[in-house]
């Protein structure tokens, strides 16, 4: 049987918020979050946050392709939105790009 993947991307961002910095950053992404899901090609922008973890925050996104996700990120960073973001961060964030199989 041939394997065949959607052309969609589900990209999954993995943030750990600084210690004190979860209001600030919840109202940045929230002030965002609009525009994050009107891009080009977004099918879904999530914010999900672990309630026994409340500094941990992921971040689920689903585009028509990979290509959209990264015109997007590109623009973001062009704006000087991902430096902004990072501001918030204890560290790197954890990416994981991920296909459906098509069944």
């Amino acid at each position: 049987m041939e394997r065949v993947f959607d052309t969609r991307l589900v990209m999954l961002a993995e943030l750990t918020i600084k210690p004190g910095k979860r209001e600030e950053f919840l109202d940045y992404t929230l002030a965002n979050l609009a525009i994050s899901r009107s891009a080009a090609g977004n099918i879904q922008f999530d914010i999900l946050i672990d309630a026994a973890r409340p500094d941990e925050v992921l971040f689920y996104e689903v585009w028509e392709s990979a290509e959209a996700q990264q015109a997007y990120m590109a623009w973001r960073v062009e704006r000087g939105d991902l430096t902004v973001l990072m501001s918030f961060l204890a560290g790197e964030p954890r990416f994981t790009a991920l296909q459906s199989i098509v069944g």
